[in-house]
């Protein structure tokens, strides 16, 4: 049995907390700094997000260099073990400077988990779609825990007593990792854990334009992220509301996935489109209004949109990354965008709290409009037949020329 089958349950695991460490708690951060270190300053967020992406994205092709020598199982277990002592090292940190310190090296020793992703996604029984479904689900999910952790962080005196449950969760991820992902006798292959019937080692000009459409992507949906509590209430709404308010697009990312193969089915090539101007009018619209009921509803479209788009999304960039060491290409192109949101939320922040949101919603529509459609032929087994919901590939089709470009 592979390491992706028999580890699916941990490397999803280890997905979701990775989310939770990088930067699902990134709109607590303000408030978190300003009662454990007494840092005012919203830049200090900004400078906060920007270098721990910066470290990201140096450590990724990194990390996918050395999985072309090394197991994956070995590597996760290796970043794992780093990410106890340094989450450990978040409890203890006694100044801003210091934290932002460790917080760099957790985030480089867990991106080792993000190049798991298209093996996690083949390696699924029914196929690439349901394997896509459960790696959007695991995110999503993680996210409302740790908006949940992140109140947590935030609503005690002394904010850094409620991070020991972090340091306890990469514990005992890390026994898992201990137990099930044993290394292999020797260093995969180019493509190892890959089910057969799948593609070979991708083009390399497949891989980075998926890559540039999860960067623009990314820095869309994340611009409106840091600031977004600070935006509601500062409008007047509780501090309870505004968590509320916040882990709505998730609920409705969770809430709609169950019928992302009927919508696929129905939409075709053109959901990637739809789905992304649909969340692009979520955005718009939250920056338009301050109620918490017309703002709950925004939220509630922005993430029925980002279920349709992801999910499309996420099949294109399966198909075009072979292996995770091709992925890497991808992964930075995500990180980089998470690097980038923070320096553009920050600085249209600094003009209004709404705009962000704006700011995000017309990159999406802008994305929406100018990227062409996209085909998804079935995939057939080695044995035949289709999975359901099951694809092998997607091509981008030009919508009027009608070839791949």
């Amino acid at each position: 049995m592979t390491t992706m089958a028999r580890g699916r349950p941990v490397l999803l695991a280890a997905a979701g907390l990775h989310m939770v460490t990088q930067s699902a708690l990134a709109p607590f951060y303000p408030a978190l700094f300003r009662a454990a270190y007494g840092v005012e300053s919203l830049a200090a967020t900004g400078a906060f997000l920007v270098v721990c992406q910066v470290a990201a994205v140096v450590a990724l092709p990194l990390w996918g260099r050395a999985l072309r020598r090394v197991p994956l199982g070995r590597l996760v277990t290796a970043g794992q073990s780093a990410a106890v002592l340094l989450a450990a090292g978040l409890v203890l940190a006694p100044s801003y400077t210091v934290f932002t310190g460790v917080s760099v090296l957790l985030v480089a020793a867990k991106a080792v988990v993000l190049l798991a992703y298209p093996g996690l996604a083949r390696s699924h029984p029914r196929g690439v779609l349901p394997g896509v479904v459960q790696y959007v689900a695991v995110l999503h999910g993680a996210s409302l825990v740790a908006t949940l952790l992140g109140g947590l962080v935030v609503s005690v005196p002394e904010p850094r007593t409620a991070l020991p449950l972090l340091a306890l969760l990469e514990a005992v991820l890390l026994v898992a990792c201990l137990r099930v992902l044993r290394p292999a006798a020797a260093p995969p292959a180019y493509g190892a854990d890959t089910p057969a019937g799948v593609p070979g080692p991708p083009v390399r000009g497949a891989v980075r334009r998926p890559a540039v459409y999860v960067l623009l992507t990314t820095v869309a949906v994340y611009a409106a992220r840091p600031y977004f509590t600070e935006y509601v209430t500062a409008a007047g709404t509780s501090a309870g509301a505004a968590t509320v308010l916040f882990v709505l697009p998730h609920a409705a990312v969770l809430a709609l996935l169950p019928a992302a193969a009927a919508l696929r089915a129905r939409l075709g090539g053109r959901q990637f489109r739809y789905g992304m101007l649909v969340a692009a009018a979520g955005l718009a619209a939250q920056a338009a209004v301050t109620e918490p009921v017309w703002l709950a509803a925004a939220r509630l479209v922005f993430g029925a949109g980002l279920a349709l788009g992801q999910v499309a999304l996420d099949e294109r960039v399966v198909a075009a990354s072979g292996s995770g060491a091709a992925y890497s290409l991808i992964a930075v192109g995500q990180t980089a965008g998470l690097l980038l949101a923070p320096l553009i939320a920050t600085g249209a922040a600094a003009a209004a709290l709404w705009a962000p949101l704006l700011a995000g919603g017309a990159l999406l529509a802008t994305l929406a409009l100018t990227a062409p459609d996209v085909s998804v032929p079935p995939v057939v087994r080695a044995g035949g037949g289709t999975p359901p919901g099951g694809s092998a590939g997607l091509s981008l089709v030009h919508p009027r020329k009608g070839f791949p470009v």
